[in-house]
């Protein structure tokens, strides 16, 4: 089966409201699975954090990754486990463990459960670099947020906003730069569950 290629924006995408601001669900696998009811493996999504001081919604049994696009964002886990992220810089943490986090930021977060294993990672290419993303032969699904800038990758251009998603991921995918300025990158590595 040979990898499938496409490219996500802003009219795909679905937004809502939660209690510190909006988050917007960039990708759910499996596509007929659903969120609310956590019948799902892997969630992607962007959200604003408008409040100093907000809660994170408790998700027992997913595991989370976060980084921040925009602000900085201090973050406790439980009762002492602190993270302090700048742009770009991810954390990992259990979705069902009391979070609260201080800031206001723009954030990009990957989901897993039901058995998927994943993990999240940045990157910022400079103007005309490039980079391989290589799916380490346990991947079958990839997925590259343009949080700035512009990427092409094979036939396809990825602009500030855009999702690019690779199914049944087997080969190292080059990644280039494209823009005048950075590119600055989410990049989710997801295996899902069987």
């Amino acid at each position: 089966m040979s990898a499938s290629i496409t490219v996500r924006n802003a009219e795909q995408y679905q937004t809502s409201v939660w209690s510190g601001g909006t988050t917007t669900q960039l990708f759910l696998y499996p596509e007929d699975g659903d969120y609310r009811e956590g019948s799902f493996q892997a969630r992607i999504s962007s959200a604003t954090v408008e409040l100093q001081k907000s809660s994170f919604t408790s998700l027992p049994g997913v595991k989370r990754y976060l980084m921040t696009l925009k602000g900085h964002l201090d973050m406790i886990h439980g009762v002492n486990t602190k993270a302090e992220l700048e742009p770009y810089e991810v954390d990992c943490f259990d979705g069902g463990v009391p979070t609260v986090s201080y800031g206001k930021v723009t954030d990009f977060n990957l989901m897993l459960k039901n058995g998927a294993e994943g993990r999240m990672e940045a990157a910022i290419l400079e103007a005309g670099e490039s980079c391989e993303i290589n799916p380490e032969g346990i991947f079958n699904l990839l997925a590259v947020y343009v949080g700035e800038g512009c990427i092409r990758v094979s036939e396809h251009t990825v602009k500030e906003g855009e999702l690019l998603l690779c199914e049944n991921w087997e080969e190292a995918l080059a990644v280039q730069s494209t823009g005048d300025t950075a590119a600055k990158l989410g990049i989710c590595k997801i295996k899902t569950a069987e």
